[in-house]
């Protein structure tokens, strides 16, 4: 299990204004989850000050954008192409040229693929998912479905997991907004709401894999998703 957190850092204004190859153009930015951890994919976690506006071209692969807090314009010169708000995710056009705009204190999420086999590129699919206290068995469906990496949008959540790199023993930890966590191949875990209604962003894989439950059978009501 790999676990990063980008909230209490960024709380105290200790990260570095970052521009590079994938952040340009964006404002205070730390990429959470790189693709060298081997995971196909970077996530860039992006604070965005109210009333800024921040322009961005999507290079030539697909990729999607999550807003963890907040409100956000995408502007195409005069044009509204998306409204964001807190727990809605945009895919934009490869290519297409835009502007964000911070309608208040905004937090976004970038997922940004790696290339495969062939220069293949895919984003994956994203979800966010309310979780209730007492609901049981959700890491089984995510793990069923291919969860790449997952982001806490809100609450609190429990995470519980044993693999092989801790010997067998039960690790812990909890995950305020703000933290990411990377299962590992060989990890069993679980997740826990310690209150009603924490909520999870959701990396997953492309071609998820084949699940045991009926379609439709954990999807929490009002759940939002892009592919």
């Amino acid at each position: 299990m790999r676990i990063y957190t980008f909230f209490h850092p960024h709380q105290r204004g200790d990260l570095p204004h970052l521009k590079t190859a994938t952040t340009n153009g964006f404002g205070h930015c730390l990429c959470v989850i790189p693709t060298t951890a081997g995971l196909g994919h970077s996530c860039d976690y992006i604070h965005l000050h109210a009333g800024d506006r921040y322009p961005v071209t999507v290079a030539g692969h697909p990729e999607w954008w999550a807003c963890l807090q907040g409100g956000l314009r995408v502007l195409d010169g005069d044009d509204e192409r998306a409204v964001l708000a807190c727990g809605d995710i945009h895919t934009p056009e490869v290519h297409q040229a835009v502007e964000l705009q911070a309608v208040v204190d905004s937090v976004l999420v970038r997922a940004i693929p790696q290339a495969g086999e062939a220069g293949h590129c895919n984003a994956g699919a994203a979800e966010f998912i309310a979780i209730d206290a007492g609901e049981a068995e959700w890491a089984q469906h995510l793990h069923a479905r291919g969860l790449v990496w997952g982001v806490c949008h809100r609450g609190v959540l429990n995470l519980q997991w044993r693999g092989g790199a801790s010997g067998g023993e039960v690790q812990s930890t909890y995950l305020q907004p703000g933290m990411a966590f990377a299962p590992e191949p060989d990890d069993d875990y679980c997740i826990d709401a310690m209150l009603s209604g924490a909520g999870l962003l959701c990396c997953m894989q492309s071609a998820p894999a084949p699940a045991s439950a009926p379609s439709g059978a954990y999807a929490p009501q009002g759940e939002r998703q892009a592919a």
